[in-house]
């Protein structure tokens, strides 16, 4: 699925990855591939993103993110206070 988290005017990521955890007000949900349509407000948390591709030269200027690779799995962790996303036809936008 494509993943895009924008914050402002700004693309923080467009990636393409294959689970995405997100916090909520009733604890946390999880996003994969295919899943139905959805629309939601996400809480203050971290949104963690499972990608197999590799990212590089990656300019971190938010001290909030925080990218990491175990094996062959690249996982990137969003602090957020608060947002939007929506999910439709394996696209996922989160808005923050």
């Amino acid at each position: 699925m494509k993943i895009l988290i924008l914050k402002k005017e700004k693309t923080l990521f467009d990636i393409e990855g294959y689970a995405v955890f997100l916090p909520s007000s009733k604890g946390k949900f999880e996003i994969l591939n295919n899943h139905c349509s959805m629309i939601s407000m996400i809480s203050s948390g971290i949104i963690k993103i499972y990608s197999s591709f590799f990212i590089k030269n990656y300019q971190n200027y938010d001290n909030d993110i925080n990218i990491s690779y175990n094996n062959n799995t690249t996982i990137i962790k969003v602090k957020i206070n608060y947002g939007f996303l929506n999910f439709k036809n394996n696209i996922l936008t989160i808005l923050l």
